[in-house]
């Protein structure tokens, strides 16, 4: 039986905690409305709360992992983000972090390192934040855990770690019917690796059953991100009309919801559009891509858009595919070198420019061999996650 309040103007802590839980859940299932919604309850219930350190660092935390989920959902502006990242790294270094707080600090610290792609810093955060998943008790919270790990990897084009958690994210979500729409995610990844091993019929398989999923949830940026997986995959195995046929209906959905993808979109479907030779709606493609990409400040895709434009788009102007590459080098983006690089040396071997086709092998060989040495992985960090936690 709870005790008498003292001051019964004061919400307990406990109730707020619950809401902040709530919160949480929202923000992980990418539900923005519902998110914002509890958010503000959320605030209203902290100005009349009874005194709590823990709860109010809980929000604090909470508030950054919003705005991270925000800069996916809605492509909000890194320079919001950083802001946010800014007050939480204060509450850190002032040593206010313990226990399940001092994990959640790490674990959202590796997702806005890899927002920016700080690819070195985010495997250093989650392998801290991996350190301290002892004091996690909820199998879906470590789920989560896993999942964003194996994003990363994947990314990385390290495809062991990276299928080694994503299979831990789904042997926990699939017991749980309600969390179909992480499955999903999971499958994502699963399939993305298959594409690297260049299995690109189970990979299809694998996109085309997450979009049913999606379908039967009713989940616009899912449905929108299994159309656009779907494209890459056919992309992949060279059915370019297939291709562009899902890539359009990724387009439509990601343009109404300004999605973060909607960049990755729009370069995808220049890059296939060209490849078919329709150069002039390819054209149109590229420059709504371009301006996005620069408008956001997102300099991945900036540098990307360059290759495209040196290749299809520019008299010849090589430097800009150098430059392209310069960049995607010095932020250590090798799987990204080794693709592209491909990519540009067999155009140019079609060309028949031998000297710049071997130019650009020679780059995708080296990439190759920095992303097998794992040189991010095992950058000033010996005890990285994927060194010692596989048994």
């Amino acid at each position: 039986m709870r005790g008498v309040f003292l001051d019964k103007d004061k919400i307990p802590y406990d109730i707020v905690t619950k809401k902040l839980n709530e919160w949480y859940t929202s923000i992980k299932n990418d539900q923005v409305e519902q998110a914002e919604i509890i958010k503000t309850e959320v605030e209203k219930e902290l100005l009349n709360m009874e005194e709590n350190q823990d709860a109010l660092l809980y929000y604090q935390l909470l508030d950054f992992r919003h705005e991270i989920m925000l800069s996916y959902m809605n492509s909000k502006e890194i320079e919001d983000l950083h802001n946010a990242y800014e007050t939480i790294k204060e509450i850190e270094k002032q040593g206010q972090l313990t226990g399940m707080l001092e994990y959640y600090f790490y674990f959202f610290k590796g997702m806005y390192e890899f927002r920016r792609k700080e690819l070195t810093t985010a495997i250093s955060a989650y392998r801290i934040a991996e350190s301290k998943l002892s004091e996690v008790e909820d199998e879906i919270e470590k789920a989560e855990f896993f999942f964003k790990v194996s994003y990363v990897y994947y990314y990385m084009k390290q495809t062991y770690f990276s299928m080694n958690y994503a299979n831990r994210a789904l042997k926990i979500f699939r017991e749980y019917e309600e969390y179909a729409v992480q499955t999903v995610r999971c499958q994502f990844i699963v399939a993305g690796n298959l594409i690297d091993s260049l299995e690109y019929e189970r990979a299809l398989e694998q996109f085309l059953n997450s979009l049913e999923i999606a379908k039967e949830s009713n989940i616009d940026h899912l449905i929108a991100m299994s159309h656009m997986n779907i494209g890459i995959c056919y992309d992949e195995l060279k059915e370019y009309k297939k291709a562009s046929q899902h890539l359009i209906l990724a387009l439509e959905i990601f343009e109404k919801s300004k999605h973060s993808f909607l960049t990755k979109t729009l370069f995808t479907l220049t890059y296939v559009e060209a490849k078919q030779q329709n150069y002039d709606v390819a054209l149109t493609y590229f420059r709504k891509g371009r301006f996005i990409a620069d408008k956001s400040d997102d300099k991945e895709y900036s540098a990307k858009f360059k290759i495209l434009e040196g290749l299809f788009f520019s008299d010849g102007e090589n430097q800009l595919i150098k430059n392209a590459f310069s960049y995607l080098t010095s932020r250590k983006m090798f799987a990204d070198v080794e693709n592209f690089s491909i990519e540009v040396a067999d155009y140019f071997h079609e060309q028949g420019n031998l000297m710049l086709s071997n130019e650009y092998y020679r780059m995708s060989i080296e990439a190759r061999r920095k992303i097998k040495k794992g040189e991010i992985i095992n950058e000033n960090q010996p005890d990285s996650i994927g060194s010692s936690h596989f048994k």
